[in-house]
């Protein structure tokens, strides 16, 4: 992907009513977490039980968290 592009699809976002609180490059790891979770939405909606409870576990893990994650990127004031 180009700057030319990405700068596009950061313009409709935000035309789109999106708001940006943190744009950084994904890391590795990042990027590894979010295929293991599409991996397992995917698995869990063909109807795997292993994959619904990992990401229900997740989702309890999430709640448990004192910061949400938007809180947790947004900017430092």
């Amino acid at each position: 992907m180009t700057k030319d592009e990405m700068s596009a699809l950061i313009q409709e976002f935000l035309d789109n009513g999106g708001e940006i609180t943190r744009l950084r490059e994904a890391s590795q790891k990042d990027i590894n977490k979010s295929q293991r979770t599409q991996y397992h939405k995917d698995k869990a909606i063909a109807g795997s039980e292993r994959s619904k409870n990992i990401l229900e576990k997740q989702g309890e893990k999430e709640q448990s968290f004192i910061f949400s994650r938007d809180e947790r990127w947004a900017p430092v004031k």
